[in-house]
């Protein structure tokens, strides 16, 4: 474990082992560095990918959003499993003196996705498809948003990240700002934990990418109140290519209900009975989503 204790705020070399830490005699503040998003600066969370109301203190592990298309690289060293309370000890460790932590000094803070998924925004509005942080709490916390007519990658994992993990999306309705549509929000609002869609992602070993797309088990709850409405929006992935495999996986809101995909063998009932479908594509083709 690297400890640095300086007045610097700003990193951009590549090397860790060279980086100067920040502190705060209360709490830690988020390093500044080109890769890494500061999620709603001005809430209590200043900038860290907890909830809008946990600041990061003393004693405990506080993640980071990185840059679309590149994932968290620092965590506990001691915690490689899938259970409580290692899931939860991702980022940087603020020590009770309020000094920030690095557990991995050889690595950066964020990493280059193995691959990336190709979004493409065909509406007229801005998107934000926010990813979980793991490991951390789970929460829908790091954004990316996407404009009208843009093309974006999402971070696919492989079996060498985190626990073998891959990486979960919530896929908001157009228009919504980060503040609602990346955070862990109430039924009142269709946004964040309520958003309509969710998406997971992974690369296994042998080079092949698995795509999920879903109604997010929790929009079809009894207690919602919008569950049985229909956003204005969809999704699909598209595969193209050579050895493509359970093309057709889309909700269209033309031809969908509440809680129905388009799909063919490769549709299933997932968590909570929300409905989903599966795409896969070997290293011989290329996976993609449209928003439309």
């Amino acid at each position: 474990m690297v400890f640095v204790t300086a007045y610097v705020t700003n990193v951009t070399t590549g090397n860790i082992l060279e980086k100067r830490k920040w502190h705060s005699a209360v709490r830690c503040e988020l390093p500044v560095h080109p890769d890494i998003i500061a999620v709603t600066p001005h809430l209590d969370n200043r900038g860290w990918a907890h909830s809008y109301d946990h600041p990061c203190s003393g004693g405990e592990w506080c993640p980071y959003a990185c840059i679309s298309g590149k994932l968290m690289n620092q965590w506990n060293q001691n915690s490689i499993a899938y259970v409580h309370p290692d899931k939860e000890q991702g980022g940087l460790y603020c020590g009770e003196d309020g000094i920030l932590q690095i557990s991995f000094p050889d690595r950066d803070f964020c990493i280059e996705a193995p691959a990336k998924l190709a979004t493409i925004n065909l509406l007229d509005k801005h998107v934000f498809i926010c990813q979980t942080v793991l490991p951390g709490d789970e929460g829908m916390r790091i954004p990316n948003r996407i404009e009208p007519g843009q093309n974006l990658g999402l971070a696919v994992p492989d079996w060498r990240y985190w626990s073998s993990t891959a990486a979960s999306y919530y896929i908001n309705i157009p228009g919504y700002e980060v503040e609602e549509a990346c955070v862990w929000g109430n039924n009142t609002v269709p946004a964040g934990n309520w958003a309509p869609y969710v998406l997971g992602l992974n690369k296994r070993e042998d080079g092949e990418i698995f795509a999920t797309l879903g109604w997010n088990p929790i929009w079809i709850e009894p207690t919602t109140p919008f569950r049985e409405e229909v956003p204005e929006f969809g999704a699909r992935i598209i595969c193209e290519g050579v050895g493509c495999h359970d093309t057709q996986c889309e909700i269209n809101p033309a031809v969908n209900k509440a809680n129905e995909v388009s799909a063919g063998a490769n549709g299933l009932i997932g968590v909570g009975g929300a409905a989903a479908c599966i795409v896969t594509a070997p290293q011989t083709a290329q996976l993609r989503i449209e928003l439309f």
